[in-house]
C-alpha cells in the first residue's frame, strides 16, 4: 500500500498506509496512544529510525512497562526508552525479555512521584521505503513549465504510524563499513562474522546512527544546497 504526497520536503506529515497487522506497543494498565511519531527513512539500507512519544501515568514505586514488536519488523536490539519530562524522578531499573513471550520486553521503571510523564521510545524497523516521481508540464508556447514532486511511501513494517512526521534521507549509509570499524576488522570479514558478534556490533553502529539522526525538537543545522538546471537533471529535455 502507498501514500501519495505532493512534496518531497523533509519533515512532511504523512498518514502511512499499512497492512492490517498492527502492534499496540506500550502497556501499563491501559495502552496509552502515541502523542507523536517521527520516522527517518534511510532508503538505501531499508532502515527506518522511529521516535515515538507517549504520555504515561506513573505511580510512586515500581511500574512495569511493556513493549511488544509482535508481527512487526522492529529490531528489538535497538529499542531504547528515554524520559523527556521528570527524568530526575524516573529510572529504568532493569529490562527483561520473558521466555514465554519472545516478542516482548518489560521495563521496570522506578518513580518518585504520582503523575504523568512524557516518554520517548526509539528503535529501528524495516519494511518502510519511499520513491520519488516528478511531473513537468509545459504551457502551449513551451516558454514556461510547472514542476511538481511526488513521494510514495510504502509501509510493510507491520506497524501503523498514523500522522507520522517523516524525514526522507537521500544517499548511502555505509553500515557495513561502520560495523567493520567497530569490530576493527576488514570490511570483507564482516560477512563471515559470527552472528552474535555481528548483532552486537550492528547494534552499536545503529546506536551511533540514532545519536546522529536529525531531531525535530532541535534547530537544524544549515545544509549546503546544490542547485542544478533542468537540462542537467533531465538531459533528454531539448
Amino acid at each position: 500500500m502507498s501514500c501519495h504526497l505532493r512534496t518531497i520536503l523533509t519533515g512532511a506529515i504523512l498518514a502511512l498506509c499499512v497492512t492490517p497487522l498492527c502492534a499496540e506497543n506500550v502497556d501499563l494498565s491501559t495502552v496509552p496512544s502515541r502523542s507523536s511519531v517521527q520516522l527517518t527513512i534511510y532508503n538505501s539500507e531499508d532502515i527506518t529510525l522511529v521516535r515515538e512519544t507517549r504520555a504515561v501515568t506513573f505511580k510512586k514505586g515500581v511500574n512495569p512497562l511493556q513493549f511488544s514488536w509482535a508481527n512487526t519488523l522492529i529490531d528489538p536490539s535497538s529499542v531504547e526508552l528515554k524520559f523527556l519530562t521528570n527524568a530526575d524522578k524516573l529510572d529504568v531499573l532493569d529490562t527483561t525479555f520473558p521466555h514465554a513471550k519472545p516478542q516482548m520486553l518489560y521495563w521496570n521503571v522506578s518513580s518518585e512521584f504520582d503523575g504523568e510523564a512524557k516518554i520517548q521510545i526509539t528503535y529501528f524497523t524495516s519494511g518502510i521505503t519511499w520513491s520519488a516521481d516528478y511531473l513537468c508540464i509545459a504551457d502551449k508556447d513551451e516558454k514556461e513549465m510547472s514542476f511538481e514532486g511526488f513521494v510514495r511511501v510504502f509501509n510493510n513494517s507491520g506497524e501503523e504510524y498514523e500522522e507520522a512526521q517523516v524525514r526522507l534521507v537521500v544517499g548511502t549509509i555505509n553500515l557495513v563499513e561502520k560495523i567493520a570499524q567497530l569490530a576493527n576488522i576488514p570490511v570483507p570479514a564482516v560477512a563471515s562474522m559470527p552472528a552474535k558478534k555481528y548483532a552486537e556490533t550492528k547494534t552499536r553502529a545503529l546506536a551511533g546512527m540514532m545519536d546522529a539522526a536529525p531531531r525535530g525538537d532541535k534547530k537544524e543545522q544549515a545544509k549546503e544546497i546544490i542547485k542544478e538546471g533542468l537540462r542537467s537533471l533531465f538531459p533528454h529535455i531539448s
